[in-house]
């Protein structure tokens, strides 16, 4: 029988983030207008009609457009979501951005697992300590009980911090799947 589970992991308190992204919005308009009619004042012609160039409006242009560019890029990440997957021992995550742009993160199975376990015990915190260990942090809510798994990955050490609810961990977690190796005791309620 096969095992799948799927977690969407979204903000606790999404009211400001909501707030911040349309004033986001608003703020990349009014920008996006600046800079366009900047841009209209760039050429001018002088007393004797020859064309001159308004370098101050040239700049104006340039910074109130690079920075609704940088508003827009920036906008679309106040909607972040994580998805976590599990199939038959193999863990996928992903980020979803404005609910539309989806990134798939990493891949991982459990049984090339060397550590796994809660954050913040002493085998997440010899694990972080190793040398050339790349760390992510795929979560949203920091008073959520977050979970920790240490894999290497094409030559490279990988420390995933994820969030996970209780069903997730259940199945992740499960003796069938994950390494007797692996587990450090400091979940034994999962």
């Amino acid at each position: 029988m096969d095992v799948f589970v799927e977690q969407v992991v979204c903000p606790a308190r999404r009211g400001l983030r909501e707030a911040l992204f349309y004033a986001a919005w608003a703020l990349l308009i009014a920008l996006g207008l600046a800079g366009l009619i900047s841009l209209m004042n760039i050429l001018y012609t002088g007393a004797g009609g020859s064309l001159g160039v308004n370098y101050l409006a040239l700049a104006q242009a340039l910074v109130c457009l690079a920075a609704a560019f940088l508003l827009w890029r920036g906008a679309r990440r106040l909607r972040t979501e994580y998805d976590y997957t599990f199939t038959n021992g193999i863990v996928d995550v992903a980020r979803v951005l404005n609910g539309r742009k989806r990134v798939n993160l990493t891949s991982f199975e459990t049984v090339n697992l060397y550590a796994a376990g809660e954050e913040g015990s002493n085998a997440f915190k010899a694990c972080a300590r190793e040398a050339n260990v790349r760390e992510h942090r795929w979560y949203l809510n920091k008073d959520a009980k977050k979970y920790f798994f240490f894999f290497e990955k094409k030559g490279e050490r990988h420390l995933v911090v994820l969030e996970l609810n209780a069903e997730m961990a259940e199945a992740i977690f499960n003796r069938r799947f994950m390494p007797a190796a692996a587990w450090d005791g400091a979940y034994k309620n999962v």
